[in-house]
C-alpha cells in the first residue's frame, strides 16, 4: 500500500477524511513498509549503524516517519475498538490536553458529546482537527457530569497538567491513552505519557476497570484504559478493607 500513492494527507481537511480514521490506515501502511527488523532499534544487540538506520526511519521529521505522523494526527493511533467503546459510553466528554484535536474530531464525528481544551501552545489553529478552546485544568470544575479524556497529556516527569486535572477533576469516569507503569519500553518505567505523581494519585482514588490495546508505533506500548472513582471511605468485610465500585461492563479487548 502506497501512502504518497493511495492517500491523500496533505492538509487537514485531506486528513479529517470525512470522519473515516486516515491515521490508522496510515499507520498499517507504515508497519507494511518498514523493515522486519524495526522493532530493534533500541536492541543494545543490534550493529550500531543498523540501530541508527531504524531511528532515522521512525524519527526523521522531514521525511514521513512515524513521527512526523504523531505530530500531525497524535501521539496514540486510535482504532474502531477504542472510538466504539468511548461512544458506547453514551456519557459527554471533557478531553484535557487535546493537541491537535484529532481523537476528538473523530469521537465527535461518531457523535460523541466532547468539549476540549488546551493551552495551544504548541499546535497552532491551522493543525486542529476540532474546537480547542484555551485554557488550563481550572476549567475541569465546570464539568463535574462529564468523563475525563487524557492522551498523553504530560511532556515529561517535570509536568504538573495530568496530576492538575485529576485535582481539579470532580466526575467519576477517566478515559486514559497512552502509557502505563510498566507498560512502557522507556527507560521511564512510568511510560511516556502521565507521570509518576499522577498515576499513583490515580490508583489512589480510581479502579481501572477496562482495557483496549492500540495500535502501537515501534517503541510504544499504548492502549485506552477506563478508571471510576472509588467510593470514598473503605468498608471493613471480615476484617479487610474495601472501596465500592460498579464493576459491571468491564472490558479488555
Amino acid at each position: 500500500m502506497e501512502i504518497d500513492g493511495e492517500m491523500q494527507w496533505q492538509t487537514v481537511e485531506l486528513r479529517k477524511c470525512g470522519g473515516d480514521n486516515l491515521y490508522y490506515k496510515m499507520y498499517c501502511a507504515k508497519m507494511e513498509q518498514f523493515p522486519a527488523d524495526v522493532h530493534r532499534f533500541c536492541d543494545p544487540q543490534l550493529q550500531h549503524g543498523r540501530r541508527r538506520e531504524l531511528v532515522r526511519l521512525l524519527r526523521n521529521v522531514d521525511e514521513l516517519s512515524c513521527q512526523k505522523l504523531q505530530i500531525l494526527f497524535s501521539f496514540s493511533v486510535p482504532n474502531a475498538e477504542a472510538i466504539t467503546f468511548i461512544s458506547d459510553l453514551n456519557q459527554p466528554v471533557v478531553s484535557a490536553g487535546a493537541g491537535t484535536g484529532y481523537w476528538e474530531y473523530l469521537l465527535k464525528s461518531h457523535g460523541v458529546d466532547l468539549i476540549a481544551f488546551d493551552k495551544n501552545i504548541v499546535y497552532p489553529p491551522e493543525m486542529r482537527y476540532s474546537e480547542i478552546v484555551t485554557s488550563g485544568p481550572e476549567i475541569l470544575e465546570q464539568f463535574p457530569d462529564r468523563v475525563l479524556f487524557l492522551a498523553w497529556p504530560d511532556i515529561d516527569e517535570s509536568s504538573t497538567f495530568s496530576l492538575d486535572c485529576l485535582s481539579d477533576f470532580k466526575g467519576d469516569i477517566i478515559l486514559h491513552v497512552g502509557e502505563l507503569l510498566g507498560e512502557t519500553l522507556s527507560a521511564n518505567h512510568w511510560g511516556q505519557s502521565t507521570s509518576r505523581s499522577f498515576q499513583l494519585a490515580l490508583a489512589e482514588e480510581f479502579c481501572c476497570l477496562s482495557r483496549i490495546k492500540l495500535p502501537n508505533w515501534p517503541g510504544h506500548l499504548d492502549s485506552l484504559t477506563m478508571w471510576k472513582r472509588k467510593s470514598a471511605q473503605p468498608v471493613v468485610c471480615d476484617g479487610a478493607n474495601f472501596h465500592y465500585v460498579n464493576t459491571k461492563c468491564r472490558v479488555y479487548l
